[in-house]
């Protein structure tokens, strides 16, 4: 991964750990055109991103299994820089309190610049 794509994917500035993730719920409903899908030899469906906004392949089926709870499939790590109609969000992994917690980093939140870039 390069150094930019790194630098605006994760923020490592507080004991926080944030990370930009795209929502691969929004590629389906926004029906991106960059959103591929595939049959392996054992015939399971995967699906992923043309433009590597995100670089892992999901397996359909536990997609749609994931979609179907109440939390649905979230969100996967950013990998590249995403466009229009990507829906990406970000999450912290750890939450606390205190000094630590704190963030640092404000604008590492304000993903619109992201999505114009």
């Amino acid at each position: 991964m390069q150094t930019r794509e790194l630098q605006t994917s994760e923020c490592r500035q507080c004991c926080s750990f944030c990370d930009r993730v795209v929502h691969p719920s929004g590629c389906i409903a926004k029906n991106c055109k960059f959103l591929y899908s595939y049959d392996d030899e054992d015939g399971r469906r995967f699906m992923g991103c043309m433009n590597k906004v995100f670089s892992v392949e999901i397996d359909v089926e536990l997609f749609r299994e994931a979609e179907r709870t109440r939390h649905g499939f979230g969100g996967v790590k950013l990998t590249g820089s995403p466009i229009e109609p990507c829906r990406v969000s970000v999450e912290r992994a750890y939450d606390g309190y205190g000094d630590a917690f704190d963030c640092t980093n404000p604008q590492f939140f304000d993903l619109r610049a992201l999505c114009s870039s």
